[in-house]
């Protein structure tokens, strides 16, 4: 089994028929169809359902083409980050953005990155922390902003910003208040904190009415904006002209970090190192300026 293979095999998958995969491939029908029969021989199983005019993956041609996308993805990584060596400050630098992640300091930093480094195109894959987290950790972006909380085992960190936990609603929240002040009112959780939020109610010996716990806190916002409820978050995901009062919690456990993260060891990208060391530069001066 080769690269060569994968990609083929994957071709296949998505286009649905040998013969708009060859298409695609720009290759005859016959050495396709080979091909496809030689990875089926060594893998000692059918990767294809193949109708009279579609071709399906069976379960094993399924998990075969998770692997082939990860496997083919790395190539291209490789690909480019020696391609970022060899041309010394050029290439790719694979940027990881969380949707909450814009802020002041990152677009200051990139400007900075730009001017310094006019040469390096910058790619942005976009996902939440966990995802990004995988991602980065398999090498598949160099460099990633993430907001907590998540496992920090194996990263190096910037800290760019600190955000509380906000209170999204339609009635007026403005200003800051403990759990207990939220009362009876209706609470809808960002599930990353939903476990920190009970956890640090539990401790307050405050009973949360939880109306709903949502995967995404822009589904937290939209919820609120919609009079469901309140809605808890970091501060940073009600954005201004919302429509909704924001209010903070003041328990500093539910506080969140907004960090430039990379992989610590030798795993690294040239790209990648010199945003982070450019990020680390700025974070010392700003330091500086407030020992002043």
């Amino acid at each position: 089994m080769d690269l060569r293979q994968l990609k083929y095999f994957k071709t296949i998958i998505e286009e649905g028929t040998i013969t708009g995969a060859a298409r695609k491939l720009h290759i005859s029908q016959p050495p396709l169809s080979s091909q496809m029969h030689l990875l089926e021989k060594e893998l000692g199983t059918s990767l294809f359902e193949r109708g009279a005019r579609q071709v399906t993956p069976t379960e094993a041609g399924s998990r075969l083409y998770r692997y082939a996308l990860e496997m083919l993805d790395l190539e291209m990584a490789a690909r480019e980050e020696i391609s970022t060596l060899k041309m010394g400050h050029q290439g790719v630098l694979r940027l990881g953005l969380v949707s909450s992640g814009g802020h002041w300091k990152l677009y200051k930093l990139l400007k900075m990155y730009e001017n310094r480094y006019p040469h390096i195109q910058i790619k942005v894959i976009e996902g939440n922390s966990y995802e990004l987290l995988e991602k980065l950790r398999k090498g598949k972006i160099d460099i990633s902003l993430l907001r907590s909380p998540f496992s920090t085992y194996g990263l190096e960190m910037v800290v760019l910003d600190r955000s509380p936990m906000g209170i999204g609603a339609l009635a007026p929240w403005k200003g800051e208040y403990f759990l207990n002040d939220l009362g009876d009112s209706p609470l809808i959780l960002y599930r990353r904190w939903e476990k920190i939020i009970l956890g640090e109610c539990e401790k307050e010996k405050f009973r949360p009415n939880v109306y709903c716990v949502a995967d995404d806190a822009r589904t937290c916002r939209e919820w609120a904006e919609a009079g469901l409820g309140l809605a808890l978050a970091p501060a940073s995901v009600f954005q201004e002209g919302s429509g909704l009062s924001v209010g903070v919690l003041k328990e500093e456990a539910l506080s969140s970090t907004l960090c430039l993260a990379r992989r610590k060891g030798n795993g690294e990208s040239q790209s990648g190192k010199l945003l982070f060391q450019m990020a680390l530069e700025m974070e010392d001066r700003t330091q500086n300026s407030k020992s002043l």
